[in-house]
């Protein structure tokens, strides 16, 4: 299982100490432009993870589809978790109305500045907890300086075409629809390395790579 383990900050800087990665998707159904996505195995996302652990909120796909309806792709593109309604089940917003997703990857990604506030992707979060459907807090969505000592686990990317947007109904309904063309990426940070970066959404982004290992994350605005 990677982890993240946090050093002193002055802003907090929770932690992921339990990411399960890459997790394969089973199905993908789509009403009213609200998809849940099903994994073959518990997803492990959680936002209210054991502290210091960093929630989650945000998550982008690797590997391939096929059968695609609709409109845009999923592969590549980076969507705002809705809801978790189970350890199996999430949803995003997209205007993809059917997909083969048998062959793709759930990769939990977060965003500057890696704690909790004011958000503008829209549409409160919540997840099922004990049967119960809780709202969760927003994600705080800002510009952070932050040293980082990755592990095999994570990579920091950076967005070199500046088309990077996490997608929800807020934000895909101004672009008409669930971009086809997934924004181009770059590695700022590659894994087993260590820097100080500034970065901030939605350029900037870390992105767990599925591999066993430990990574540091200290914000220090």
């Amino acid at each position: 299982m990677p982890s993240i383990i946090p050093l002193i900050g002055l802003q907090p800087a929770p932690a992921q100490t339990t990411i399960q990665v890459p997790v394969t998707a089973s199905t993908y159904s789509a009403t009213n432009n609200i998809a849940t996505i099903t994994t073959g195995s518990a997803h492990g996302l959680t936002m209210t993870p054991t502290s210091p652990a960093l929630p989650n909120y945000f998550v982008t796909f690797g590997g391939s589809t096929s059968g695609l309806s609709g409109t845009g792709v999923l592969v590549g593109n980076y969507f705002a978790i809705l809801s978790i309604p189970s350890t199996t089940t999430f949803t995003i917003y997209s205007t993809i109305t059917a997909a083969t997703v048998s062959s793709m990857t759930v990769i939990p990604v977060f965003f500057p500045s890696f704690g909790l506030g004011p958000s503008d992707i829209g549409g409160q979060p919540d997840q099922t907890i004990s049967g119960n459907v809780i709202p969760q807090p927003f994600p705080l969505l800002a510009g952070c300086t932050f040293n980082i000592n990755t592990g095999a686990n994570a990579t920091v990317l950076y967005n070199t075409d500046r088309t990077l947007i996490a997608l929800s109904g807020s934000t895909t309904l101004p672009i008409a629809g669930t971009p086809s063309t997934p924004p181009a990426m770059s590695t700022l940070v590659p894994v087993s390395s260590e820097a100080q970066v500034y970065g901030a959404y939605p350029y900037t982004v870390l992105v767990c790579s599925g591999s066993s290992g430990t990574t540091t994350l200290s914000v220090i605005r």
